[in-house]
């Protein structure tokens, strides 16, 4: 199995974002720091959030800028983007982008991309670049993804779409990784509602077609579950091979070396956090995240890893303290490790 560590970029204390409950503010040195111990305990993968607004105040650090200052800081974890957000930049310049960072880093790079939620609209529109509905977003990402693979593969890209126009476009060098960039795309949330429905169908259709990697947010291993056999379908009406999808989770983890200390963990959170209510339902919250002692988290993790799901993008809800990301690597990782030899 995988793990990767999810970079801070954003404060959540008192906050409605959960990612970072005890982070008040982002500080860079520490971020770097953060992501050198990452490298040095043996984590496979950083990753960083595509957001304009986002936690505290809704500040948060650029993710390719963050991105590029990663590759000089670290020589072996491979960096993604967390759901790169379609809507907020041209895909020829994306994939413009994406080569550059692939190159510093010496062919380290994964993107991960989405067409984008409700939850993005807000910052979307403050930035000016406005807010269409679900079809022609995800008609616009589809579109975005033909582009993406073209200029990483063609001496000279064109493309003429409903929303998007390229006409011998170069992006050279092309990626360091052969055959090139390894492209993920996610689904969100949990438990199904009916937009996440209509979302994930379309959404599924992409991945089966162009994606190697899938991804969900925090879910249940039962909703995991389900999220799969959706993909399985896509798949078969693609004429796609499902067992060619590299699987991943994203989501949250509070780890202690016993039940005490996780205990003191969730009242330390629920102390910065008075306002956000869903800090009083830890049972419920257990049942997506990774919450626990070792022994508790690897049994999950198992679980997860019984639905096919191989990577793992971990946001430590304890930090700035790294005792969560030292205790998981030291505990947790070479279980792993073992069983894959």
């Amino acid at each position: 199995m995988n793990f990767g560590f999810c970079v801070p970029t954003f404060a959540g204390a008192n906050d409605s974002h959960p990612r970072t409950p005890m982070l008040e503010r982002v500080e860079v040195d520490s971020l770097v720091a953060a992501v050198r111990e990452v490298e040095a305990l043996g984590y496979d993968s950083v990753w960083v959030a595509d957001h304009l607004m986002l936690g505290a105040d809704d500040a948060i650090l650029e993710c390719w800028t963050v991105l590029s200052a990663l590759a000089r800081v670290t020589s072996r974890v491979r960096l993604g983007t967390i759901h790169l957000a379609n809507f907020l930049r041209e895909p020829a310049l994306v994939a413009k982008m994406a080569v550059t960072v692939d190159g510093i880093s010496d062919g380290r790079l994964d993107l991960f991309i989405e067409a984008g939620h409700g939850g993005s609209q807000s910052e979307s529109e403050a930035y000016g670049f406005g807010w269409e509905n679900d079809e022609d977003r995800f008609e616009k990402f589809e579109e975005a993804v033909n582009i993406l693979k073209l200029m990483w593969t063609e001496d000279r890209a064109t493309f003429h779409g409903n929303h998007y126009r390229i006409d011998d476009a170069i992006c050279f060098p092309k990626p360091v990784q052969n055959p090139s960039i390894p492209l993920w795309i996610g689904t969100i949330g949990d438990e199904p509602s009916s937009e996440n429905i209509g979302m994930d169908d379309q959404t599924m259709d992409v991945i089966a077609r162009h994606a190697d990697w899938w991804n969900n947010t925090p879910a249940s291993v039962e909703t995991g579950r389900a999220k799969l056999d959706t993909l399985k379908v896509a798949c078969q009406h693609a004429g796609a091979d499902y067992d060619r999808i590299g699987k991943s989770l994203e989501t949250q983890v509070l780890i202690a070396e016993d039940s005490a200390g996780v205990q003191r963990l969730q009242d330390e959170i629920e102390r910065l956090n008075p306002q956000k209510t869903f800090y009083q339902d830890w049972d419920g919250l257990r049942d997506r995240y990774l919450i626990g002692t070792p022994d508790e988290v690897t049994s999950r993790l198992e679980e997860y890893r019984a639905l096919g799901i191989e990577r793992f993008m971990l946001w430590f809800m304890d930090y700035p303290t790294l005792n969560g990301v030292q205790l998981f690597a030291n505990s947790i990782m070479p279980r792993f490790r073992q069983a894959r030899r």
